[in-house]
């Protein structure tokens, strides 16, 4: 894998259990409000926290499904 990949990884290993924590202290709501913005791609209404949340997310997601997809 790349250099730059590998790093983006070892980031994403590292901040998992924060995301679950983060995740954790939200509402029902605000945890609904986040999935449907995500969902329908309505990032731009999105606050500078939340934009970092959801953009942390995706990197997590794509990993652990590229990660998922290498296996044997």
């Amino acid at each position: 894998m790349d250099r730059e990949v590998l790093r983006l990884l070892a980031h994403a290993d590292q901040t998992r259990s924060v995301m679950r924590e983060v995740l954790g202290d939200l509402s029902s709501d605000g945890k609904a409000a986040l999935v449907r913005r995500c969902a329908a791609g309505d990032l731009g209404s999105f606050d500078e926290r939340t934009a970092l949340l959801a953009g942390v997310l995706a990197i997590v997601a794509i990993f652990d499904l590229m990660e998922r997809k290498e296996e044997p």
